[in-house]
């Protein structure tokens, strides 16, 4: 029997072994970065900008094509290169501005120009100047991010000790901004965002000090911010925030030192849950796009420097979701040894499987008329799991996590 099971299991896992995985891609086409943009606009990638291993500033760009796992050059941007810059898609174009102009911020100058990018005739052009730093002249390290139709950027640092807390709505029908609701979090710089059903999510960042892992979210029709459940992970900066379908993850950051994690959020529960650690392992500042709902990371910074490799992601799809559905319970959780699942069916026969975050069934168990099914998990790595309970074909889903 325990054969048998092996092989099923192995035969599932094999099954939903492509998602919630990472392949690694054809590397960035230029030389080693970190600090660049990225942005998606219909089926191709743009990554540039950035900061090389000579610690110089660039302002290239890059276009990446799924189809032939492929780099071209495009335009170049006509103005300064730089780092910690902020770029987004707003339909088909791309929007790039504010930053940095050197390595060492004691020697740079901030940022505040604003460039669109037309990609059907691979030509820049400027736009309003970002107004929300005027007395610096610019900032660095915003976060940027879309919805419906606008651009917007919140945070940002602006020199030494000098952050900001604003929020600006770039209008590109008009060319125009607008400052709204400030973030209630206080100011920081190398926040975190994405966008889900027409509203944004933003958090973590830093103000010097405190690494944050705060989360809220932003209503663009009532311009009110609304205070989330926690991310869950440790404080840190300069991670990647991206979308895939009703999903956001946030991947990779520094608490110090460097995070390899990739965490989905459900805006539905108000809900976290661990996937898949980066391909590439621990990175921060790194690039990513979405393309077809497959999420491409590139570059960054990791413990060996900068880094040119690409890594695609795509999400775990099947009838294991990560949300939790209580009609079985499962105590103590957290826990330590072993679990009780109460809610068995004691007049027919059913099975408990254990599946990992990353969708690997880790264990397999079958009763008969057991109302109570307690279950040893001593061995089991410390995380997330997710149990799914099946009687007569009909799959009921819980978690816990292991301590």
């Amino acid at each position: 029997m325990r054969t048998l099971l092996f092989i099923i299991a192995t035969l599932i896992v094999t099954n939903i072994g492509a998602q919630n995985s990472w392949e690694k891609k054809e590397a960035f086409g230029s030389d080693k970065r970190s600090r660049g943009i990225a942005f998606a606009i219909g089926n191709r990638g743009y990554y540039g900008m950035g900061e090389d291993t000579a610690d110089m500033v660039r302002n290239d760009l890059w276009e990446y094509d799924p189809g032939t796992d492929s780099w071209m050059q495009r335009a170049t941007l006509p103005a300064p290169g730089r780092r910690d810059a902020v770029g987004f898609a707003i339909g088909n174009k791309g929007y790039v501005g504010t930053g940095i102009d050197a390595a060492e911020s004691l020697f740079g100058n901030n940022l505040n120009d604003w460039w669109e990018y037309n990609p059907a005739t691979n030509t820049w052009t400027q736009k309003a100047t970002y107004p929300g730093s005027s007395s610096w002249g610019g900032i660095y390290f915003g976060c940027g991010f879309t919805v419906n139709g606008m651009g917007y950027i919140v945070g940002g640092k602006q020199g030494n000790s000098q952050y900001v807390a604003g929020l600006w709505q770039y209008n590109p029908a008009t060319n125009s901004w607008l400052q709204r609701a400030t973030f209630p979090g206080g100011t920081r710089y190398a926040m975190s965002a994405f966008t889900i059903n027409g509203k944004a999510y933003a958090g973590c960042g830093t103000d010097e000090n405190i690494l944050q892992n705060d989360w809220w979210q932003y209503d663009p029709v009532t311009n009110i911010w609304t205070q989330k459940n926690n991310f869950p992970g440790t404080g840190r900066f300069a991670a990647a925030g991206f979308a895939i379908g009703q999903y956001g993850y946030l991947l990779g950051g520094s608490d110090g030192g460097y995070k390899d994690e990739l965490w989905q959020y459900d805006y539905t529960s108000d809900s976290w849950y661990p996937k898949a650690p980066y391909g590439g392992g621990e990175r921060r500042s790194l690039g990513v796009f979405v393309i077809a709902n497959a999420a491409y990371g590139c570059c960054g910074s990791g413990f060996s420097g900068k880094r040119r490799d690409v890594w695609q992601y795509e999400q775990f799809l099947t009838d294991i979701e990560t949300r939790d559905v209580h009609t079985i319970s499962v105590y103590p959780n957290p826990a330590s040894d072993r679990i009780t699942i109460a809610g068995g069916n004691t007049s027919a026969r059913y099975s408990v499987e254990i599946i990992s975050a990353f969708g690997e069934i880790v264990s397999i168990e079958n009763y008969n008329g057991v109302q109570n099914a307690t279950i040893d998990i001593a061995d089991l790595t410390p995380g997330y799991y997710i149990i799914r309970m099946t009687s007569n074909g009909v799959a009921t889903n819980s978690s816990f996590v292991k301590h």
